[in-house]
């Protein structure tokens, strides 16, 4: 690495633009005064697109260039400027320049030299483009060039040169180096260079930049190299990032109540909150390169969805081998236990990639549940329940992608998820009413067993150097939930306990097709354009049987099948322009929705077309060259009613509560305007406002002065809006800390009741590590009382802390957790309405203890991630 830091790649910028600024006729826009030649070269790099190869041994530091003019034309500064240094420069083709020392010049016009030519190729025969080949006589470098995008050199000598060693190195590859006689020499070189797998096996990065990076339309987190990437699962790792919030439960919002879309490199993740929080659980935060956070989607992304999306991107293998993951962990739930353990795996062989998981889970929970009613005639409702949850879970992912060609590839996803959730309710219950008290018991079991299959084809295409490519994406997705929940309740005077049960089964198929491009333009220009079809097709089924004289008889009332069929046609495009430190990103998205419901037992049908269009905006500016920047965005979203709010059915939980549907329910659409500045550091603050019309909710009534309803409704609007920062920081090598405050007012009404509220949420996140021993992960978080609907949550104090210490000469990872310290995540809901006032309240096992432990096997050569060692197709990105 030495000898290559000394070499003419020793600064490399690539910067991919139009290509205005041609060789003799181009500008360089600049304001009068004195630059070091340095910058002078970064300036044609930005402004004319070219990538400018030097060493640090010509261009010196001292070297500076005077300008009285605003601007200089690249004519003068090659031809003129550059001889006043003993300067020469080379274009090797229409977007590299070459500088080098006049004296030891390569160019053409050397005549009477000396030449060495050659060819050089990788171990698999492919041409090695841009590797540096030098040419020493004894320490004294007589020689310099670089190979041009088809592996060829030609490097001409001062004559009566004899003795000579000729050098040839490209990052990622193992140098080589070959002695001969210059005046000797004839014929032309073939050289080979092969795969260095050791290269960044000796580099540990320790965050000596910030892990926090600002896009105009997303914030990154870069996980790979960080403290970030040390011994926690992936929902952690969401925990700590920018403007996420992940409960106790593992519920993902962003900035306040938004719910999120997670995506899996460009996959969306079609599971219930409850199995994705247990997947991303399973995968370690080791595997993880990247998290992108759009709290404002643009218009290549879907326009459903109330809040941001997540995207994590995973590390992926690229040398020949294989490794495996071997990870379990187990929790003491108070009295019950959990356990999930499972393997991650990859393995590659030349061109073919495979990488996969399994993964099993066991938890059983203890929670305690109360339930508080009055009503407006002073009659009370009291409940008690104690509840035991007993869950088995699998999932499964299986990838494979082959390299049909140097710019083409297919892959194929599959992901299985299957569980048996069986929960016992006790429950006892009084309905206190004028002069009389009635007491009842039921005891009730529900059992859920859903099974989802998830599989994606896509083809990749990359159509030129730029990284322009063309992608096509088709998904299908399965998913079977059998659920049913058997009652029995007994009441102390009656004869017999009145038993039924409650059966809803359903099954979803999901199929997608999607095709995009982007095409990328010099001058730092994009354009991007794709099309999606999506199909759902939805048989829900509610079944309500009452057991009566020893047979089981259908109930109509609370009985109902309801299919649902749902076509989404979209299309999009976007531009993306830099100009110097400025930045614009401009879309619009097409979606057609065509609705097709029926109640098959109601008759009731389902029936909306309407044709919507979702702009968006991105607005970046950066300052100086510290990572300052300031953003301004505007987007706009829908959220659509899920199948299940829109099926018109009658759940009845117990005598006194229901959950129903809602087949009048519209979708709600959200106009989001954000901006922020961020510092350096990764230190960030932002504002936010959004405006949602027709707002979905769920709101809690009253029925018959008996029964609690819970149903999905349509609101006016709504309006939130707020501020979040950010703050990361560094306290000393061993102590690194990051905040994350929001606070957002939301005002809405609903018949005349105002249920505006006022949130404040932090976060604080200190990671330490003690000398060699062990690190310390310490988390504490507090959110105020919140509403969603006409329901306040209560407020919210979590803490949880973590020990980890690598072991086995690194290959394996133990970790110790404690979560909720001090025992105060719990579940209180008050609601009130027309006189109706209701608390809830719920106790879930949170203060737990847990042990895990992760180990590493790898055979053949080192995995490393694609983008950074491979140095043939994507080396404009490698330099950077």
């Amino acid at each position: 690495m030495k000898m290559f830091t000394r070499s003419i790649l020793s600064l490399i910028i690539t910067v991919v633009g139009l290509q205005l600024c041609l060789a003799q006729v181009g500008h360089i826009r600049v304001e009068p005064g004195t630059y070091p030649l340095k910058d002078v070269f970064h300036m044609i790099q930005s402004q004319c697109g070219y990538t400018v190869f030097y060493s640090d041994e010509i261009v010196m530091e001292d070297m500076t260039l005077t300008v009285d003019t605003k601007q200089l034309t690249l004519d003068y500064l090659l031809n003129k400027k550059l001889k006043d240094y003993h300067l020469a420069y080379q274009f090797l083709d229409k977007h590299i320049l070459v500088i080098s020392d006049l004296s030891r010049s390569t160019l053409e016009q050397m005549r009477g030299a000396n030449k060495i030519e050659g060819h050089i190729s990788d171990i698999k025969n492919k041409p090695l483009p841009y590797a540096t080949i030098r040419v020493l006589k004894g320490d004294s470098i007589i020689g310099v060039t670089v190979a041009d995008e088809l592996g060829r050199f030609n490097i001409a000598l001062p004559t009566e040169q004899r003795h000579l060693l000729l050098e040839v190195s490209s990052l990622g590859y193992k140098s080589i180096k070959k002695s001969f006689d210059g005046l000797d020499r004839t014929g032309k070189l073939k050289l080979t260079l092969d795969n260095d797998n050791t290269i960044l096996e000796t580099v540990t990065i320790t965050e000596n930049r910030s892990p926090y990076v600002r896009q105009a339309d997303r914030m990154i987190v870069n996980v790979e190299g960080t403290m970030l990437a040390n011994g926690l699962s992936t929902l952690d790792l969401l925990q700590r990032s920018p403007n996420l919030w992940v409960d106790h439960n593992g519920n993902i919002r962003i900035r306040g109540n938004q719910s999120v879309i997670v995506m899996i490199d460009d996959i969306i993740q079609r599971m219930s909150a409850e199995q994705l929080a247990e997947y991303l659980r399973s995968i370690p935060s080791e595997n993880i390169k990247r998290i992108e956070i759009i709290s404002n989607p643009g218009a290549e992304y879907e326009a459903q969805g109330l809040g941001g999306i997540v995207k994590i991107v995973m590390k992926k293998g690229t040398n020949d081998g294989f490794k495996v993951i071997l990870l379990a962990r187990y929790i003491q739930n108070v009295k019950d236990p959990y356990f999930n353990g499972g393997t991650l795996f990859d393995y590659k062989n030349k061109r073919f990639y495979l990488s996969g998981a399994v993964a099993y889970t066991k938890d059983k929970q203890r929670y305690k549940t109360d339930y508080n009613i009055q009503y407006p005639d002073d009659s009370k409702y009291l409940s008690n329940t104690q509840r035991f949850k007993d869950l088995n879970g699998y999932n499964a992912r299986l990838t494979a992608n082959y390299e049909i060609a140097k710019n083409q590839n297919i892959g194929l996803q599959t992901i299985w998820t299957n569980s048996k959730s069986d929960q016992d309710f006790h429950t006892n219950n009084a309905h206190q009413m004028q002069g009389d008290t009635l007491y009842k018991t039921t005891d009730n079991v529900w059992k859920n067993r859903p099974t989802m299959v998830n599989s994606t084809f896509n083809y990749s295409l990359k159509i030129d150097t730029l990284e322009s490519s063309f992608k096509v994406i088709a998904d299908y997705l399965y998913n079977d939930n059998r659920e049913s929940n058997h009652y029995r309740m007994t009441a102390p005077n009656s004869p017999a306990p009145y038993i039924y049960q409650n059966l809803s089964p359903s099954t979803t198929h999901i199929y997608s097709i999607q095709a995009d491009l982007n095409k990328k333009y010099q001058k730092d220009f994009s354009f991007s354009t794709g099309i999606k079809y999506v199909q759902t097709k939805r048989n829900n089924t509610v079944e309500r049987n009452n057991f009566i004289a020893d047979n089981w008889q259908l109930d109509s009332l609370y009985s109902n099948q309801f299919i649902y069929n749902e076509d989404l046609v979209m299309g999009y495009f976007t531009l993306d322009k830099k100009i110097n430190n400025f930045s614009i990103k401009a879309g619009l998205r097409a979606e057609q929705t065509f609705i097709d419901g029926l109640s098959v037992t109601s008759s009731e049908k389902v029936k909306q077309n309407y044709l919507n269009l979702f702009p968006s905006i991105f607005l970046l500016q950066n300052i100086g060259k510290k990572g300052t920047s300031i953003h301004l965005n505007y987007g706009k979203r829908v959220r659509r009613p899920s199948f299940k709010d829109l099926n018109p059915y009658t759940l009845q939980i117990d005598d006194f509560v229901l959950i129903q549907g809602n087949v009048n329910l519209q979708p709600e659409y959200i106009h989001r305007i954000e901006t922020g500045i961020m510092l350096k550091n990764g230190i960030s603050v932002d504002l936010f406002y959004s405006n949602t019309q027709d707002k979905i909710v769920q709101f809690t009534t009253q029925v018959n002065n008996r029964q609690i309803k819970y149903q999905s409704i349509n609101f006016k609007n709504g309006i939130d809006y707020g501020s979040s920062a950010f703050l990361p920081f560094t306290i000393n090598s061993f102590w690194r800390v990051q905040s994350s405050l929001s606070f957002f007012k939301s005002k809405f009404e609903y018949h005349n009741v105002n249920l505006s509220q006022q949130v404040f949420e932090g976060s604080l996140f200190n990671f330490l590590k003690v000398s060699k021993l062990f690190d310390i992960n310490l988390y504490l978080s507090y959110q105020t009382p919140s509403y969603i609907g006409n329901t306040k949550y209560a407020d919210q104090f979590y803490s949880s802390i973590m020990f980890s210490r690598g072991i086995l000469n690194g290959k394996g990872k133990i970790t110790l957790q404690a979560n909720d310290l001090f025992n105060t995540a719990r579940e209180r809901e008050f609601s009130s309405y027309e006189g109706t006032i209701i608390n809830f309240y719920q106790k879930r096992p949170t203060r737990t203890f847990g042990l895990s432990f992760t180990y590493t096997i790898t055979k053949g050569k080192k995995f490393e991630d694609r983008k950074i060692i491979q140095s043939n197709d994507e080396q404009r990105k490698r330099v950077n």
